[in-house]
């Protein structure tokens, strides 16, 4: 098989590793960050680096987050990267636990929690 191949479709155990990172990360943003500026914030987008070293994580907020600026959003987000990571390799069995960068992809409709009442 050919290497070009293996970039077009992620091996299984990538996209297990993927699916499980983002599941966790989704779980502690969820239920254990409490920094004020985090509300109103979304994550909308996940993925892992080919070599496993990167989460590059894409988030929306709020109109009324949004309102306030960005540059305080991203600052939490920075500012939680240590303990989610903390958390990923206290809770999953990783060899190495990758680099997390959140990235703004826009403003929502809705709030995060009417998105998940829809599901």
């Amino acid at each position: 098989m050919s290497s070009s191949s293996n970039r077009r479709h992620p091996a299984p155990r990538h996209l297990r590793v993927q699916s499980h990172l983002f599941q966790e990360v989704s779980r502690t943003f969820r239920d254990e960050l409490s920094d004020p500026r985090l509300e109103g914030v979304a994550l909308t987008s996940f993925e892992l680096s080919p070599d496993g070293r990167l989460v590059r994580m894409g988030y929306t907020v709020t109109p009324e987050a949004a309102a306030s600026g960005l540059r305080p959003v991203q600052e939490a987000l920075d500012r939680a990267c240590g303990y989610l990571r903390s958390q990923l390799a206290e809770h999953l069995d990783l060899k190495r636990v990758p680099r997390l960068r959140f990235i703004f992809i826009g403003v929502s409709e809705q709030a995060p929690e009417a998105e998940e009442g829809e599901s």
